[in-house]
C-alpha cells in the first residue's frame, strides 16, 4: 500500500509490488448503481473538503486524510478489494523551500516530485492528463504493479499543493476507478486555519454530515463512519435554542452542541456526566440533563459550565429508583418534570413523574396508573403532562395532578403510535418518534395531521431518513424536527421537515380540529417580509447613489437613473452590496429591486447569525429586456436564521450601472 507521509513529499513509502509490464487495460462495465457520494467531510487544517459514500470510514493525521469503505480496509498494509483514497495539502512554500519555486507553481515539476516514489517501489506509470480540480489546474496518471492498481493525481493552488491517491488490488481498482474519479471531482479548497494544530487524541471531531435524501430530509449528523472521535456511542434526547442550535444528550461525551447546519461547534460535560440520557434548555440558556449513571439531574450554564446536580439513588420521596431519570422536561413556570420507576411493595414496577422547583428541591410526585409505563414525557404552556406510552401505543395527557385528560391512539393498531420519544411544539402540536411510523405530528386534540421519515429494515443500517430504534425528538424552529436513532454500530441524529398527510388532513377537518398542519409552502400569515435596514457597498457613486439607497422599500418607480438607488463607484467593476435586516429569521426568498441597467447580479449570498455564507444564487449577468426588474430568489427555508444578504453586481463586460433600489427578505421568525 503506498502511503502519503504527512508534510513531507514526495513521500509515498510502503509495500511494492513486483514490478512488472503493464497488462493490457479492460474496460469494466458500467455500474448499475449511480456513485452515490453523499457525505461532506472537511479537513479544516488543510483547507479542503470532499464528499464519499456513506459508510465509509476516515482518518485525519495532520494534513492527510485516508478513506476506505471499512476499519479494516484503512488498516490495511497492502492494496486489497476496497478503494483507499488518500489526500494531503502541503503549503506551497513548504514545497519551494524543499524543491524549488518550480515545484509549487508548476503541476508538471509537482507530479515529478509526487511520482518518484512509486517509480521507486515499482509501479509503472501511464502517460499524465490533465485535470482541473476545485478551479485549480493539475495532472493524473494512472499506477499499476503486480500488486497493486490506482490512480494519482496532484493539484497546484494558489497557496497549497495537493496530492490525491486512489489505490486497490488491480481487479478492485478497475472496478471503482470511477468512485475515485467522482470523490476526486468533488474536492474543492478553501482557506486553511492560520495556525493549524493537530487534533489531540480523544477530543470530539465533526461527524459524517449526509445532506442528501428524499423529500422532507434536511440532513443527518452521524451514522456508521467516519473516525472514531467522531462518532456517537448512543445518541439520546435533544434540545434545540430558538436560533436552531442543537444540543445532544450521548452516552459517551455527555453533550454535544452542533449549529443548524450540523456543525459541530463543541462537547461538553464528559467529566461530569456518567451516562447522560436527556437533556432540555431553560429559557435563561441554562441545560438541563438527566445523568442516568448517576441517578441525578445537573445543570450546566449555557457555555457548557457544570454548576450543580441534585438527586440519588435511594427510596426517598426525593430520590430516583436505579434506572431513573432517563427522561426530563421543562415546565411553564421553569419547574423541571421527571420520570421516575422503581419497584412497589407487590414487586412491580411504578412509574411516577417527579416535580422539581427550579433550584432541584422536590414539589411533588405524580403517581402513574399501574397500566403506564412511559418511555418519555413533555409538558404544555398550561402544565398538563404528556407521556408518550410505548406498550399501549398511545399518548397520554394528564392535569398537572396526575388526573387523565385524554388518550390518543388506537387500542386495535398499538404499534402506530408506538414511540421511543415526545416533544410538542409552541403551539401545543405532538410530535412522536415512533417504531413503525417513522415522525408523527399530532394536533392538541390528537388528530395525526403531519407524517415523515419511514421505519428502516431489521439488521439493516437505516437509509436517509429511515429510523431504526428512535430514541429523541426535539421540534426546533423553523419547522425543523430532529430526531435522534441508533441501531448495532449506527447512531445519528436527523432532521426533517415533515409532509403533509392528505388523509389525515381530511380526518381533521371532517372532526372539526382547529390545528392546522405546516404546508409547503410556508402559509403567507407566517411568513415575515421586511426592508433591509442598513446597508454597506465595496463601492458608490459619490455623493448621491450610496448604499442607503438600497434600504427600505422601493423609491424608484420607473426605469431611469435615480439617485434614491445604490450605484456602484465605476460602471464597469466587481462589486458587493450587503444589506442588514431587523429582525433574523428562517429565510424562504427575497426580491431585488432594480432600477437601472438591470441583469448584472452574479450571485447572491445569505449570511446568518454566526457569519456563516449560505449561497442562494449564481447568474450571468447579462442586461435584461425589463426594466425596472424585480429578481425573485426562492430556495428551501435555511436552517439559520438570515440576518443579512450580500449581493455580487458583476458589471466587468460593461453594464453602465446596474442600480439596486430595494431588497425584501422573505422568512420565519
Amino acid at each position: 500500500m503506498l502511503l502519503f507521509t504527512s508534510c513531507a513529499l514526495p513521500g509515498l513509502p510502503g509495500q511494492a509490488p513486483t514490478p512488472t509490464a503493464p497488462p493490457t487495460p479492460t474496460i469494466a462495465p458500467p455500474s448499475p448503481t449511480p456513485i452515490s457520494l453523499d457525505i461532506e467531510l472537511s479537513v479544516e487544517a488543510a483547507g479542503f473538503r470532499l464528499r464519499h459514500p456513506a459508510g465509509w470510514a476516515s482518518q485525519v493525521l495532520s494534513n492527510t486524510l485516508t478513506l476506505a469503505p471499512s476499519e479494516a480496509s484503512l488498516d490495511r498494509s497492502s492494496p486489497g478489494p476496497d478503494l483507499v483514497v488518500t489526500v494531503d495539502a502541503t503549503p506551497a512554500e513548504m514545497v519551494a523551500a524543499q524543491y524549488g519555486a518550480e515545484a509549487a507553481s508548476n503541476p508538471e515539476s509537482f507530479f515529478e516530485v509526487s511520482s518518484s516514489a512509486a517509480q521507486q517501489a515499482g509501479y509503472t506509470l501511464s502517460p499524465t492528463t490533465a485535470i482541473t480540480v476545485g478551479g485549480s489546474l493539475g495532472l493524473a496518471a494512472d499506477l499499476r504493479g503486480e500488486g497493486g492498481a490506482g490512480r494519482l493525481a496532484v493539484i497546484v493552488g494558489p497557496d497549497r499543493v495537493i496530492r490525491v491517491l486512489g489505490q486497490a488490488s488491480p481487479a478492485g481498482w478497475d472496478a471503482q476507478s470511477d468512485l475515485f474519479d467522482a470523490i476526486l471531482t468533488s474536492l474543492s479548497f478553501f482557506a486553511p486555519a492560520t495556525t493549524p494544530t493537530p487534533t489531540p487524541v480523544g477530543v470530539a471531531q465533526q461527524p459524517d454530515l449526509l445532506r442528501r435524501g428524499p423529500p422532507g430530509f434536511v440532513l443527518r449528523i452521524g451514522g456508521s463512519g467516519g473516525p472514531r472521535d467522531a462518532r456517537f456511542v448512543s445518541a439520546r434526547g435533544m434540545a434545540v435554542a430558538p436560533d436552531g442550535t442543537l444540543y445532544l444528550a450521548e452516552s459517551s461525551r455527555g453533550v454535544w452542541v452542533f449549529a443548524p447546519d450540523g456543525t459541530l461547534i463543541t462537547t461538553f460535560g464528559a467529566e461530569d456526566l456518567l451516562d447522560a440520557y436527556d437533556i432540555v434548555r431553560t429559557p435563561s440558556g441554562d441545560l438541563l440533563v438527566a445523568d442516568y449513571g448517576r441517578n441525578a439531574v445537573a445543570r450546566f450554564s449555557p457555555g457548557g459550565t457544570f454548576v450543580e446536580r441534585w438527586g440519588s439513588a435511594g427510596d426517598g420521596p426525593d430520590q430516583f429508583g436505579l434506572s431513573s431519570p432517563q427522561r426530563i422536561a421543562l415546565g411553564p413556570d421553569g419547574s423541571v418534570y421527571a420520570l421516575d420507576s422503581r419497584p412497589g411493595d407487590d414487586g412491580q414496577v411504578v412509574s411516577s413523574v417527579m416535580v422539581f422547583g427550579p433550584d432541584g428541591t422536590l414539589i411533588d410526585r405524580v403517581k402513574l396508573p399501574i397500566d403506564l409505563a412511559p418511555a418519555d414525557l413533555a409538558v404544555d404552556s398550561a402544565g398538563d403532562i404528556y407521556l408518550a406510552e410505548t406498550f399501549g401505543g398511545s399518548v397520554v395527557k394528564l392535569a398537572p395532578d396526575g388526573v387523565e385528560l385524554a388518550r390518543f391512539g388506537d387500542p386495535a393498531a398499538t404499534q402506530s403510535l408506538a414511540a421511543g420519544s415526545i416533544d410538542l411544539d409552541q403551539q401545543g402540536n405532538i410530535y412522536l418518534a415512533t417504531y413503525a411510523s417513522g415522525v408523527v405530528k399530532l394536533s392538541p386534540e390528537g388528530i395525526m395531521i403531519a407524517q415523515g421519515g419511514t421505519t428502516a429494515a431489521a439488521g439493516v443500517a437505516p437509509d436517509a431518513g429511515a429510523f431504526s430504534l428512535p430514541n429523541g425528538i426535539a421540534a426546533g424552529p423553523g419547522g425543523i424536527v430532529w430526531v435522534s436513532d441508533n441501531s448495532g454500530e449506527y447512531s445519528a441524529a436527523t432532521a426533517l421537515r415533515l409532509s403533509d398527510d392528505p388523509t389525515a388532513q381530511a380526518t381533521s377537518a371532517a372532526l372539526g380540529a382547529t390545528a392546522e398542519a405546516d404546508v409547503t409552502p410556508v402559509p403567507e400569515d407566517a411568513l415575515l417580509r421586511q426592508w433591509a435596514e442598513s446597508a454597506t457597498a465595496s463601492s458608490y457613486y459619490e455623493p448621491n447613489y450610496d448604499p442607503a439607497g438600497a434600504t427600505g422599500p422601493p423609491d424608484v418607480t420607473v426605469c431611469q437613473d435615480s439617485p434614491d438607488a445604490w450605484a456602484s463607484a465605476a460602471p464597469d467593476g466587481l462589486d458587493t452590496l450587503e444589506l442588514s435586516y431587523a429582525t433574523p429569521v428562517f429565510a424562504t426568498g427575497l426580491t431585488i429591486y432594480q432600477s437601472h441597467q438591470p441583469g448584472y447580479i452574479s450571485k447572491v449570498e445569505l449570511i446568518d447569525e454566526r457569519g456563516e455564507i449560505i449561497p442562494v444564487y449564481t447568474g450571468e449577468p447579462a442586461l435584461s429586456g425589463t426594466c425596472p426588474l424585480a429578481l425573485p430568489v426562492s430556495f428551501d427555508q435555511t436552517l439559520s436564521r438570515v440576518a443579512k444578504v450580500r449581493i455580487t453586481v458583476d458589471q466587468r463586460s460593461g453594464a453602465n450601472w446596474d442600480e439596486i433600489d430595494a431588497v425584501e427578505l422573505v422568512g420565519v421568525k
